[in-house]
């Protein structure tokens, strides 16, 4: 049986393990601002770990991801989430 897991770098704490993926724009408000956005920005997302992507929707609703962190650079350069992110480089590898 085929394991149907992603596995490689988390974009964010870059540690090598399962992957998922992270709608930078979240499907929860594509219908507030779909008429403002490409259709194609709405579908971008980055490949990243299951513990980074639980921290972000943690620390922010889905409609301030949209507004205020909505590409890689802003979420990486968020103090909050960079701390998070720095927590969880240091895991064991298959934690995820």
């Amino acid at each position: 049986m085929q394991s149907s897991k992603t596995y490689g770098y988390c974009a964010t704490c870059h540690r090598y393990t399962a992957l998922t993926q992270h709608h930078l724009i979240p499907k929860k408000t594509h219908k507030r601002i779909a008429k403002s956005i490409p259709k194609k920005s709405l579908e971008e997302t980055i490949a990243i770990c299951r513990v980074c992507h639980d921290g972000i929707h943690d620390f922010y609703d889905e409609r301030t991801l949209s507004d205020s962190y909505d590409t890689l650079e802003k979420l990486v350069n968020d103090d909050r989430l960079k701390r998070h992110f720095a927590w969880v480089a240091k895991l064991k590898k298959g934690i995820c």
